[in-house]
């Protein structure tokens, strides 16, 4: 009994949600040493919105990581859906049919990644950098021409998504935590989550099996899109107005994110719970650059330097799994 008890820590520790856990950890205790504002009810509350609208989007790249793919375009879509929000709004729509809308603008930009990934077989590197300057492009345009100086602000119907609160959190954390819940199941308990890390593990498998890895991509891809505009309409009802700066860079954050917390740019890995974990703990970095005030050019070697590791480590584990399988 006590080996098997040594043993099953011995796993534990080597996973990787508990290695972001204990990152998280760390720096609460750094910031709560060296900050009397990290415990502040509007520090908390900046962090969590942090956390949440960056979690939403972050399980959508783990489910692509985990069939072996990524989208860089999801910070494009995000910007997008505040614009067109705004947009629909001045065009006098209501609140039920601008969600509607905002979210379906998601599905359409997943919908192009996945036809052109999982169909047409073309590198999603260059096809999720294509939407992501379309989807700017979109985006820039209608600020340009119906939101640039008029002082847009949203009816307070819309601003209540993301600024509204039930036992202390807002609702976008809400939304986060139901996200963990139904991707955790799906990944865990479904046959059809199963099948993702098969597909990312081993395509070539997968497909003599006979599982329809298009379809379980190209879904992932749409999933993804949809997450983003969902994240875009949270976020931008908590901003209270279209953000030219909404969602950049945060493609980054979120690949950072999952590979921090279990995720593979091989496929075949990852959890939700790594997502949310991995995104505490970026969220709790750039939280900890703002409260010491630490330079750009330091915050940006720190985060070049995570990234790096990342994509070292996760090469030289992808490395040791195909000689292990006999690949090389």
């Amino acid at each position: 009994m006590k080996k098997q008890s040594i043993e099953w820590l011995k796993s534990l520790i080597k996973k990787n949600e508990f290695i972001s856990l204990v990152l998280c950890v760390a720096l609460v205790v750094i910031l709560s040493i060296r900050s009397n504002y990290f415990w502040s009810p509007g520090n908390l509350d900046s962090l969590q919105v942090s956390i949440a609208r960056t979690a939403i989007m972050a399980y959508g790249m783990m489910l692509l990581l985990i069939c072996g793919y990524f989208d860089l375009s999801i910070s494009s879509t995000m910007l997008l859906g505040g614009m067109l929000a705004g947009q629909f709004y001045l065009s006098g729509f209501s609140l039920p049919v601008v969600i509607i809308l905002v979210l379906l603008s998601g599905v359409l930009i997943g919908c192009l990644n996945g036809l052109c990934v999982a169909v047409l077989k073309l590198n999603p590197l260059i096809v999720t950098v294509g939407t992501q300057q379309i989807a700017y492009g979109i985006a820039n345009f209608i600020y340009q021409k119906s939101l640039r100086g008029i002082g847009f602000r949203f009816p307070p119907e819309f601003i209540v998504l993301g600024d509204g609160k039930f036992l202390g959190l807002f609702y976008m954390t809400w939304v986060a935590l139901l996200l963990l819940f139904v991707f955790s199941y799906y990944l865990t308990f479904t046959s059809s989550g199963r099948k993702r890390y098969f597909v990312g593990g081993n395509k070539e498998a997968s497909r003599l099996i006979g599982f329809n890895d298009k379809w379980i991509v190209f879904i992932s891809y749409v999933i993804s899109g949809i997450l983003a505009s969902l994240a875009s309409i949270l976020f931008t009802a908590r901003i209270m107005s279209p953000g030219q700066n909404t969602g950049e860079n945060i493609h980054m954050t979120c690949i950072i994110a999952c590979v921090v917390g279990g995720g593979s740019f091989a496929g075949g890995k990852g959890s939700a719970l790594g997502a949310i974990l991995g995104v505490a703990f970026m969220s709790l970095l750039t939280n900890m650059f703002n409260l010491l005030e630490m330079k750009l050019q330091y915050q940006n070697v720190i985060i070049g330097l995570i990234l790096v590791a990342v994509i070292t480590i996760d090469g030289y584990l992808l490395l040791k799994k195909q000689r292990e399988l006999g690949r090389i």
